[in-house]
């Protein structure tokens, strides 16, 4: 698959300067991918004096994936088969334990497809959707209630590290007369711990910063992303748990009313003009969240920072 992204003026002619996104038939990419966050909760009050200690929990999710193109079709679609080597999610409570195993770690071992148009834009996400209702399931229990318990997991991190992985040069509006210096925006959903539909969205604001061009050296291209709330609901997300009321486990299971009031933060991914694909992508952010509590505690509100970040790197095996 070829994804034609840009140029900048050179003296090379223009094809040797497109950004290109392309696959090779039956021959594997792997990435590792990182999500790591810390979510601390705070109380406001109307007294001033009154302070108090701040709970934090963290998490972290490690992900390997291998993408193989299984069809390649530079003018249609092309199909990829997505393995997952290795998943494994760290986490401790705000009581400072160490939580159950996470739902993510059984999609070690397991696989799904892609489909992607010719620019690097997912265009069938159904059997993503498959695996996401999998992972779903595994992340309930049942109370001896017959109440269903959901468990903490990292499922939503997963789905928005696929996207994020396409989507600088998939959401390029004008692709063959990008330049430098030139923006362009997508929106994405934030991947944070608790489950609320629509999801939250960001729009997120990509800049070719350079292409460089040394001899003897891949030539790259940097694209930096800043990051702002979307304005409007994310209206393209994948909800990986049946409909119903359920209850989450721990502290989060007693918030309710959920209000994202900021984001803020930045990001770079690295191209490599000469494979053909994303060598590495960062980002970091702040999430400033209010809520309220299912039952009224006076009149303390809870506010929570998410102090998140995320990496994917392309590995060699």
């Amino acid at each position: 698959m070829v994804c034609l992204v840009g140029c900048q003026d050179s003296a090379k002619s223009s094809s040797d300067n497109w950004l290109l996104v392309s696959f090779a038939e039956g021959v594997p990419i792997t990435y590792r991918m990182v999500s790591e966050r810390k979510t601390e909760i705070d109380m406001t009050t109307g007294d001033p004096k009154k302070k108090s200690r701040p709970q934090t929990t963290t998490e972290k999710l490690e992900l390997v994936m291998v993408y193989t193109p299984v069809e390649v079709d530079p003018f249609g679609l092309s199909t990829l088969k997505v393995e997952c080597q290795l998943a494994k999610v760290t986490r401790s409570g705000f009581s400072g334990k160490r939580s159950a195993s996470d739902a993510m770690e059984t999609l070690t071992g397991k696989s799904f497809t892609l489909k992607l148009t010719p620019t690097g834009k997912i265009a069938d996400i159904s059997d993503l959707e498959r695996i996401a209702a999998e992972l779903g399931a595994a992340s309930f229990s049942n109370s001896k209630k017959g109440t269903r318990i959901k468990n903490p997991d990292m499922i939503g991190d997963f789905l928005a590290m696929q996207r994020y992985l396409w989507d600088a040069g998939a959401t390029i509006s004008n692709q063959l007369n990008l330049s430098v210096k030139d923006t362009w925006q997508s929106q994405q959903s934030i991947p944070w711990p608790v489950p609320t539909y629509p999801p939250p969205g960001r729009t997120t604001t990509y800049t070719l910063d350079s292409i460089s061009d040394e001899d003897s050296q891949p030539r790259k291209a940097a694209i930096s992303s800043v990051y702002t709330l979307s304005e409007t609901p994310m209206d393209e997300y994948i909800r990986p748990y049946e409909e119903g009321k359920f209850q989450m486990r721990g502290l989060f299971g007693f918030l309710r009313n959920f209000q994202f009031k900021h984001i803020e933060g930045a990001g770079t991914q690295i191209f490599n003009l000469d494979d053909g694909l994303v060598e590495s992508d960062t980002q970091q952010y702040l999430l400033n969240i209010t809520a309220t509590f299912m039952l009224p505690l006076g009149d303390s509100l809870p506010v929570l920072t998410v102090d998140q970040k995320i990496s994917i790197e392309r590995i060699e095996q």
